[in-house]
């Protein structure tokens, strides 16, 4: 029996081969660009999101502006969840974080599937509530550890995320992102560059040593990854089949 390619994205590699098909010919990849605004806060979109390798932060925003990340959607996941479970626009603004591909389908052909297919709704509100816990893990995480462990804990989910080290963020996107200080931040940075941990050179951190950063980050890091799909799994599909 022939079976039919799949991509990277965790969630469309666990659809049965029916479904599959069946999206695949409607499947439009895209290039994403770092710091794109797929979908603004209050508004609704005609698309979904599949990553590939891009990168996308959910945001709150304030009404100074600023913003804080809330949750971070990979390759294991989709951007449009919330049009999806019956909201007519999004709480939050989704912008991409790191640059990438990604699959792009028409909102109401997933839909349609959503509706009138329970293997796609176990697969869309598996990965719901694994949104739901990185969210909830993230807010203690805020109230209870230093800024030097949640700076690992952000280094980490960006590489389980993406192929290679280099995160090419600066202490000021990084800054934004926690919702901190620009200073606290650098200060975090340069602890963690004389631990031989991380090299940061213009716009971009280098992690030399992933298991020191494991050792140095707080809990809610190995918390979010016992709820979350297993990015870096062999096979990935079994975290949504395995739990449905």
């Amino acid at each position: 029996m022939v079976t039919t390619q799949r991509c990277e994205n965790h969630i469309l590699n666990a659809l049965p081969e029916p479904i599959y098909e069946d999206w695949q010919a409607h499947f439009e990849e895209v290039y994403l660009p770092e710091g794109q605004v797929l979908i603004e806060s209050g508004q609704s979109s005609a698309h979904v999101y599949f990553p590939l390798d891009a990168i996308v932060s959910w945001q709150y925003m304030l009404e100074s502006g600023d913003c804080t990340e809330i949750a971070m959607v990979g390759r294991e996941g989709l951007v449009g969840l919330y049009l999806l479970l019956g909201h007519n626009s999004n709480p939050n603004q989704g912008v991409v974080q790191t640059g990438g591909r990604a699959i792009r389908m028409r909102l109401h052909l997933v839909l349609n599937s959503f509706n009138h297919g329970p293997e796609v709704q176990r697969l869309m509100l598996c990965f719901a509530q694994s949104l739901i816990h990185q969210m909830g893990q993230g807010n203690v995480c805020r109230q209870h550890h230093n800024i030097e462990q949640q700076l690992c804990r952000m280094l980490l989910m960006i590489l389980d995320r993406q192929s290679g080290m280099q995160v090419h963020k600066t202490h000021e996107a990084l800054s934004q992102l926690l919702g901190v200080r620009r200073e606290a931040v650098s200060l975090a940075a340069a602890r963690l560059m004389k631990e031989g941990l991380i090299r940061y050179t213009r716009g971009s951190i280098e992690v030399l040593d992933r298991a020191g950063l494991e050792q140095q980050v707080c809990e809610c890091y190995g918390v979010v990854q016992q709820g979350q799909p297993p990015l870096c799994h062999a096979h990935p599909a079994r975290f949504y089949t395995d739990t449905i």
